[in-house]
């Protein structure tokens, strides 16, 4: 099986949660960021995924967890999730790759009105929450 490292930004605002949907194949949303290129660091990783996706640029990132899940889209690839809170400036202005994004309250994760991906749902928000990051 393949693995594909992931480097994920948590970004909140105001109590909410940044999340974007890419192409209309998805229907999911997740969190902002992308695969880690060969020669790449994981914070380049997020400058880069963060200016590309949504026009910011990354401020500052502190690593929170790694997570380990096969990938919903791809049936031999395990996915592994870099997970960094995050601190960005600029206004977000989604790339033509991201179809939609939204901003989740926490109130609207536990009543599940957006549908996320099952890494997303099951353990990042959760451990988020936990942690009081959001």
């Amino acid at each position: 099986m393949k693995k594909r490292i992931r480097i994920v930004a948590i970004i909140v605002k105001n109590n909410k949660l940044l999340l974007v949907k890419g192409s209309d194949k998805y229907k999911e949303y997740w969190t902002p960021g992308g695969k880690l290129e060969e020669g790449e660091t994981e914070l380049e990783c997020l400058k880069r995924e963060l200016n590309e996706e949504l026009n910011v640029k990354l401020i500052s990132a502190k690593f929170f967890k790694e997570y380990v899940a096969k990938s919903p889209y791809e049936k031999d690839v395990m996915t592994i999730s870099r997970v960094y809170i995050t601190n960005i400036s600029g206004e977000i202005k989604a790339a033509e790759e991201i179809k939609n994004n939204v901003w989740m309250s926490k109130d609207e994760f536990n009543k599940n009105k957006y549908s996320l991906i099952s890494t997303t749902r099951e353990k990042i928000i959760p451990d988020l929450i936990k942690e009081g990051f959001f």
